[in-house]
């Protein structure tokens, strides 16, 4: 690995590694991934002893650094990844949503999937609004589930902003799926728009044929 960048964030983190944390961590993830056993409130608190000492990763190298690193690395550093990706400042350049579809589609699942389906799609999304069009229609005719599911949840924290009638399209595309991250997601989806709107989410629930648990999540505020 000829990473430079991420170098000292793996050392911080092996010095704080924790075996039997690390073991019921991977167990949570059903064994999917290799952790660390470093819990979120400590991990953040040496994310930003990281940062601290080596400052933010330069948006011009960002994708060639985090490709290096996401799929040969332990979750934490996958965590600390989607973290730093929440800024807006990585998603200026129009181009940047390839890094996010790259990291959808690899080690996927849904701790990391969620945040970045929220926090990079939707904000790099709400920054270059005229790019929702193609990669909405991308994501949700693809046969990839977690890129199904970022289509479905990228406005989730658009609130009052959220286009209901896209929401509704893709959940429509969808709703017969059996697929449980599809269904949670169409729940969730719904469950947030109706803090916003809720007779327009009762209608949308009353006039269409969900799944049970899709309907179990969206009616949790109703």
């Amino acid at each position: 690995m000829k990473t430079n960048y991420f170098s000292p964030l793996l050392d911080l983190f092996e010095a704080y590694k924790n075996d039997e944390n690390a073991i019921k961590m991977a167990a949570y993830m059903k064994n999917k991934f290799s952790f660390y056993g470093i819990k979120s409130p400590l991990r953040k608190e040496l994310q930003k002893q990281f940062l601290s000492d080596n400052g933010k990763l330069p948006p011009n190298i960002a994708s060639n650094e985090i490709k290096e690193v996401w799929n040969i690395c332990n979750r934490e550093v996958n965590y600390f990844i989607q973290d730093i990706l929440r800024h807006k400042r990585y998603w200026e350049n129009p181009k940047s949503i390839e890094l996010t579809e790259w990291l959808i589609v690899n080690k996927s699942w849904w701790d990391t999937v969620d945040a970045l389906a929220v926090n990079c799609a939707g904000q790099f999304l709400k920054l270059h609004p005229e790019k929702i069009e193609y990669y909405n229609a991308k994501w949700i005719s693809s046969d990839n589930i977690w890129l199904i599911r970022t289509a479905i949840l990228f406005q989730l924290k658009y609130k009052e902003k959220t286009n209901f009638e896209l929401l509704k399209s893709n959940i429509r595309l969808h709703s017969h799926q059996k697929e449980f991250f599809i269904k949670k997601s169409i729940g969730w989806a719904l469950r947030e728009y109706s803090k916003i709107n809720p007779s327009t989410v009762i209608k949308f629930l009353n006039e269409n044929e969900l799944q049970n648990l899709s309907i179990r999540e969206a009616s949790k505020y109703l």
